[in-house]
């Protein structure tokens, strides 16, 4: 099997972090030129070592989509608890992940939910994760009408905001827009280059850098 990667310059995320990360690396979710599902036996075999457990995980998802995590969580003993989300009718939900078992079961909804472009995170061994509230404002004004008066104003209102913050040794995923690819953040040594992450991944998978051109 074969896994595309790359080492992308640092941009914005749908997260804030704080802390550096001393490596940024894209696993790519198309080989070839063409969308392969490799990536979930990748990960799963990957994380099959004891030494990344607990594994700790962050993602927001839509109320409708409560119940089946809920159902997910029962069955397999995960640890969870809600959050409001960022927008309305949404939730963050805070998992933690104790053995591989879990975490075959759960990936598929990780990785289901960043296809759907919504946050979907996980870290090693560390609980890298937590909410602040934040104000927000809207960038373009709105019409507001009052009294028979129109006006012209800028919502604002108060959300949930994800932080991350990287310390000495953490690593972190977070699945990318539309699902296409999965970026790990790490302070990790063994994620510095190809040759050094080629020695912790499952043996039958060969890395291959994708060769982007970023601008």
């Amino acid at each position: 099997m074969k896994m595309e990667i790359c080492f992308p310059p640092e941009h914005t995320y749908p997260f804030e972090i704080y802390g550096e990360s001393k490596s940024i690396i894209e696993f790519s979710c198309y080989i070839d030129g063409a969308y392969t599902d490799a990536h979930e036996e990748f990960f799963c075999n990957w994380m099959e070592s004891p030494d990344y457990y607990p594994i700790y995980s962050l993602a927001e998802i839509f109320g409708y989509q409560q119940a089946e995590y809920d159902e997910l969580f029962e069955m397999q003993n995960i640890e969870f608890n809600y959050m409001k989300g960022s927008r309305k009718d949404t939730f963050f939900v805070k998992a933690i992940i104790c053995s591989p078992q879990q975490f075959k079961e759960y990936y598929p909804y990780l990785h289901g939910n960043g296809s759907m472009s919504n946050l979907s995170l996980w870290s090693l061994k560390q609980d890298v994760f937590r909410l602040e509230e934040r104000e927000y404002e809207s960038p373009y004004p709105v019409k507001r009408t009052k009294k028979d008066r129109t006006s012209l104003v800028k919502l604002k209102w108060i959300a949930n905001t994800p932080i991350v913050t990287l310390t000495v040794n953490s690593t972190m995923f977070w699945v990318g827009y539309d699902g296409d690819y999965i970026t790990a953040f790490s302070n990790n040594e063994d994620f510095l280059s190809i040759e050094s992450l080629q020695k912790i991944i499952p043996e039958r998978v060969e890395l291959v850098d994708g060769d982007y051109k970023w601008e």
